[in-house]
């Protein structure tokens, strides 16, 4: 991690600096793009002998006029001012980095308390742009800016219409793309707020109401103002978090099986140890990923171990599937437990209560009949607990967990700490109880800093049950920026069909164009490609081939690229770089009532706005049209896609335009393409179907050549200089590579 490098230096801030502190010390300055006005106070609310009090910029004795030094960050040299406010008892530092590589600005405060009395530490204001508190934000239109939270599934919304807390991190940019992102950098002290209020935005810090001692200072969370195109300034952001929070990407992303749908808490071992023979005699659909066993396979909540439906135990059926060359899974609720567990008795003082002192309860359902009682995470005898909840499973042989229902409540035994940090330390606990080499997925639903630099994985939307793919997609689209920065974005699980008699789970209403969209977007996402069938029924077996086309998930890393542009989440996909030739994959989502027209502007996909592309459709399997500069759809019905290659005809060819092998059209299944004077070399990995077709333009014909690891079947002139390369018999775990003539 980088660390903060400051070298004093006598020289007060520019005068013409972008950002700085007003003449008074009172305010935050900034000079900004289709801003008038945009200034923000700063200051901490803390509560003493039960009393509320402040103290800040605005309205306090400034103690130590402002310094300005040089110091580095993960993103170069900051020029950083600050100065601190208050009186002999309470005072309050805010320091300011400019810096000097990006436009972008941070802000951290430190409260000091010079009683003898200790206080608790309500929050930090760190920037509020509000007139009442003495900041100004004006635009001459509100209308034409969006506000598009980063961290929940909101969505996004003019800052006309916005009057509400947007959790951590959002982007407010005016529709010409000028604006802002604000956010929290690190390292992690406590969760953030930013808020749209008034038609103006305040960045605070909820700091929990820790403890602050007699004579102690408290540090809060330090936030980003980022003020580039929206790509960069969400890239500095996210990688900036990676860099304090230590984020774990080393482990890649990863495919295989889940029982939740299937069997929800009715699985038991016969049906797993089916999947897991299905999967070992069937290499080439299924390669060799996680099987994990969800929910149901337990004695009791809290009581991890098998209940009767598993006779062999876990660690047995963890050895099987071992054996099958696939790494067993498993899932956990670690802090529910069930109330008749005997530890609930034994600990009682370990149990989450609320303010009141009532102990937190989960209501019975369907799945849990008993309901559930939550366990309080920093407790010393819950960390005993906790701790041997992951290390049993580790040492049962799973390799893969699954980590589901992460409350930890909001009263905890250390008073020092806020609820950010009680949550870091939880999922440290299960880390160093997993082990290195464990593959961790926490279930989240949403993001949150508590876990980076821990878990490998993290789920981004809600359980995807076939009936709610357009709710998914609402939180999985925008959440792509945190792939493979953060972790591997785990969307959740996709399906072989819009509906299959043998799953208990039902079908999707909106019908087959809806269930592509998804399996479109699941494999674009590049983080887990799960999928949750009754693989081993012969319905299923029938459209095992939509397995093979999402596994693994995209090699290439996806982006959203009408973040913070429009209120529809409409555009993902990627540009690719290769050695053989550049090209693009885009899958364009209506999600919209109304039948339209989605439209592609090159420019902003990264590709070359002169050259003539070939559009090629996965689903139709053919090249529908050839454009420059932009593209526009068919019409397309509401939840309806397009997923596209765009493939850039440079010269006579050959040149690969579209291939049905693998949902990312090319940029997975594919590894290499060699040409020389007479023949076409194809290196393929082993991801994707079994068999297939390679799109090609070539104005020389093309002819079949040898083949290993496959077959080629046919070479079939399509006319208008397109070939189709028929594959067949991939063989997954093998290298595979083919030759094609070149006719002269």
């Amino acid at each position: 991690m980088v660390g903060l490098i400051c070298s004093l230096k006598t020289a007060a801030t520019a005068a013409d600096a972008w950002v700085s502190f007003s003449e008074d010390s009172s305010r935050i300055v900034v000079k900004a793009d289709e801003i008038t006005e945009f200034s923000g106070v700063s200051s901490a609310v803390y509560e003493r002998a039960g009393k509320n009090h402040r103290v800040g910029t605005k309205g306090y004795t400034v103690l130590e006029p402002v310094s300005t030094r040089t110091c580095t960050t993960p993103y170069g040299e900051a020029e950083l001012s600050e100065a601190t406010y208050g009186n002999d008892e309470f005072q309050y530092t805010l320091r300011l980095k400019r810096l000097k590589n990006l436009r972008a600005f941070t802000l951290q405060a430190v409260f000091h308390n010079r009683t003898d009395d200790d206080v608790k530490f309500r929050a930090i204001d760190l920037f509020d742009t509000r007139e009442g508190p003495g900041g100004k934000f004006t635009v001459e239109n509100t209308a034409d800016w969006l506000v598009t939270p980063l961290m929940e599934a909101t969505p996004a919304m003019s800052l006309a219409e916005a009057e509400k807390s947007l959790n951590e991190a959002a982007l407010i940019y005016h529709k010409n793309g000028k604006g802002f992102l604000a956010g929290p950098v690190g390292p992690a002290e406590a969760h953030c707020r930013v808020q749209a209020r008034e038609e103006r935005v305040i960045a605070a810090v909820a700091m929990d109401d820790v403890l602050v001692r007699a004579g102690q200072s408290r540090r809060g969370e330090e936030m980003i103002f980022c003020f580039e195109p929206i790509a960069t300034a969400t890239d500095v952001w996210t990688r900036w978090v990676a860099e304090t929070h230590n984020a774990r990407t080393n482990k890649g992303a990863i495919y295989g099986w889940c029982s939740w749908y299937d069997r929800t808490t009715k699985i038991d071992a016969a049906h797993v140890l089916d999947v897991t023979k299905t999967i070992k005699e069937n290499p080439n659909t299924f390669g060799k990923g996680i099987v994990q066993i969800d929910d149901g396979y337990q004695k009791m909540d809290g009581d991890w171990s098998a209940n009767d439906k598993f006779p062999m135990g876990m660690a047995s059926v963890a050895k099987t599937i071992r054996e099958a060359g696939c790494t067993p899974g498993v899932w956990f609720a670690p802090l529910m437990i069930h109330p008749d567990h005997p530890w609930v008795a034994e600990h009682p003082d370990a149990i989450q209560r609320n303010a009141k002192g009532i102990e937190s309860f989960m209501n019975p359902n369907p799945f849990h009949p008993a309901g559930a009682k939550w366990v309080n995470p920093d407790h010393p005898e819950t960390k005993k607990y906790l701790y041997n909840i992951i290390k049993d499973a580790r040492d049962r042989g799973f390799g893969y967990i699954k980590i589901d229902f992460n409350g930890i409540g909001s009263r905890f035994l250390d008073p020092t700490k806020t609820r950010l940090q009680i949550f870091r330390e939880l999922y440290t606990l299960y880390r160093e109880a997993a082990g290195e080499d464990m593959y961790m997925l926490s279930c989240l639903g949403q993001p949150t800093r508590g876990v980076i630099g821990y878990i490998d994985s993290a789920r981004v939307g809600p359980d995807s049950h076939p009936a709610h793919f357009d709710h998914c997609l609402d939180s999985v689209l925008r959440f792509q920026i945190y792939d493979n920065v953060w972790w591997q974005n785990d969307p959740d699980v996709s399906y072989l069909e819009t509906k299959l008699e043998s799953r208990v789970v039902g079908y999707t209403p909106q019908g087959a164009e809806m269930w592509k969209t998804w399996h479109n977007i699941n494999t674009l996402v590049g983080g887990t490609a799960m999928i949750s069938e009754p693989i081993n029924k012969p319905d299923v077996q029938e459209v095992w081939r939509n397995y093979e086309i999402m596994r693994p998930g995209s090699r290439e890393p996806a982006r959203l690229l009408t973040l913070g542009k429009s209120t529809e989440n409409t555009t993902l996909g990627f540009a690719a770089s290769r050695s053989y030739g550049d090209f693009a994959v885009y899958n364009l989502y209506n999600s919209s009532e109304e039948t339209k027209h989605l439209n592609l502007v090159f420019s902003d996909a990264g590709l070359p706005t002169e050259k003539k592309c070939a559009v090629f459709d996965y689903w139709e399997n053919k090249v529908i049209d050839y454009t420059t500069g932009s593209y526009n759809t068919k019409p397309l019905d509401q939840h309806a896609s397009a997923l596209l290659r765009f493939t850039p005809i440079d010269g006579a060819g050959p040149t690969l335009v579209g291939s049905d092998l693998h949902l990312s059209i090319g940029a997975t299944e594919i590894d290499d393409i060699r040409v020389t004077p007479s023949q076409v070399t194809i290196v393929l990995s082993d991801a994707g179907a079994q068999e297939g077709s390679l799109t090609f333009y070539s104005e020389k014909a093309l002819s079949a050549g040898e083949a290993e690891g496959c077959k080629i079947t046919a070479v079939e002139s399509l006319g208008e200089n397109l070939w189709a390369v028929k594959l067949a018999g991939r063989q997954w775990g093998k290298a595979q590579q083919v030759t094609l003539g070149l006719a002269e």
